[in-house]
């Protein structure tokens, strides 16, 4: 009795082995099938053996076994079925496991590949983070440096031109203008740079509160009056509600306003207006400040919003600025939970709007 709960447990190990192996190789080790295929068959053949040992136990059931003699069952069982499994088990690993030794250390040589690559990636990383923190503060360094002595420079000439100390000859008075209005772009550079730097740190303050945005808007219109006059421009409203409120900074939606109506006024034709209007659009507000010039070139339009860039960005170009303004306007728009987008036509305009959050 024993040895047949002892065969009929081997037999149970190898049919799970033979199913095993089959569901293991399906769709897999297709360079080393043949190998596979001689193990498998290997342990068929051992389970088959099996079977005739265990049918050894039961004389009563030797008259279903069609094998014939005792003998040819013994030559079954012993030679094809355990010798012949164990030499096609030996042959299928004579064949299989060099292959797949030879994958292995394919497989190791790669993964050495990786690392190397990984390690020289992670040492570039660190020397760009290392460059990249340089040179923050070096721009932070100079920027502060630099800010104090121009807001300086800017205030005195800006009463020299004024005539505090008297009337200057028209020569002398062009030359403080050219000076003046260097000055200008310099100490906006400047800002512009330490704004940047403090968004990309996480270090710009914003005070938030409610801000009623009609209000804030005809402030704008004050405020950049001069600006307009500079460019020949004049700032009008258009669309206006009746009083709309959000949440947010007024000094930095304040900044928004003004990065939009410059550029407006650079950019329009002199002798033109600009338009600003406010509407609510179901849970949003939306400001817009709308130009009558040339339009934005086609291939320009997705790099707006981008660091550093301008329609003519030629060392010849017409119109000022550092191109960092609306880069800055997109980072404070989105920081009060808004959105900032244009609408363009060449030879027609650009209307520049943001849209931001309707406070309940």
């Amino acid at each position: 009795m024993t040895d047949i709960v002892l065969e009929s447990i081997r037999a149970i190990v190898l049919l799970g082995v033979v199913i095993y192996l089959w569901n293991a190789g399906k769709n897999r080790f297709e360079q080393f099938r043949t190998g596979w295929n001689f193990i498998i068959f290997g342990f068929v053949l051992l389970l088959f053996a099996t079977f005739l040992d265990i049918s050894d136990n039961f004389e009563s059931l030797n008259r279903f076994i069609v094998i014939g003699d005792t003998e040819t069952e013994a030559f079954l069982e012993k030679f094809v079925g355990y010798l012949g499994g164990f030499l096609f088990l030996a042959v299928g690993l004579f064949k299989w496991v060099p292959g797949v030794q030879g994958l292995s250390d394919l497989v190791d040589a790669r993964t050495r590949d990786i690392q190397q690559v990984n390690e020289k990636l992670v040492s570039e990383i660190a020397e760009r983070e290392q460059a990249e923190k340089v040179k923050q503060e070096f721009l932070s360094t100079v920027s502060h440096e630099l800010r104090t002595p121009l807001t300086s420079i800017k205030g005195s000439l800006g009463l020299i031109r004024s005539g505090v100390s008297g009337k200057l000859p028209d020569e002398l008075q062009s030359m403080l203008d050219i000076a003046y209005n260097n000055s200008d772009r310099l100490v906006a550079l400047i800002n512009d740079i330490l704004d940047i730097e403090k968004m990309r740190a996480n270090k710009m303050d914003f005070r938030m509160e409610p801000v009623e945005v009609v209000s804030l808007v005809e402030e704008a219109l004050e405020a950049n009056k001069g600006y307009g006059d500079e460019y020949g421009i004049t700032f009008v409203k258009a669309v206006m509600e009746k009083e709309a409120w959000v949440d947010g900074d007024r000094d930095r939606l304040m900044q928004v306003l003004s990065n939009l109506m410059s550029n407006a006024a650079k950019f329009s034709s002199t002798g033109g207006r600009v338009e600003l209007s406010v509407t609510c659009q179901d849970k949003d507000i939306r400001i817009a400040v709308q130009d009558n010039g040339p339009g934005i070139p086609e291939g320009f339009r997705d790099a707006v919003f981008e660091k550093f860039t301008q329609a003519d960005s030629s060392d010849s170009r017409q119109k000022g600025g550092t191109g960092l303004g609306l880069n800055i306007t997109r980072a404070i728009v989105e920081y009060h939970g808004g959105s900032i987008g244009f609408d363009t036509e060449m030879g027609v305009g650009s209307t520049f709007f943001f849209t931001l959050p309707i406070l309940k």
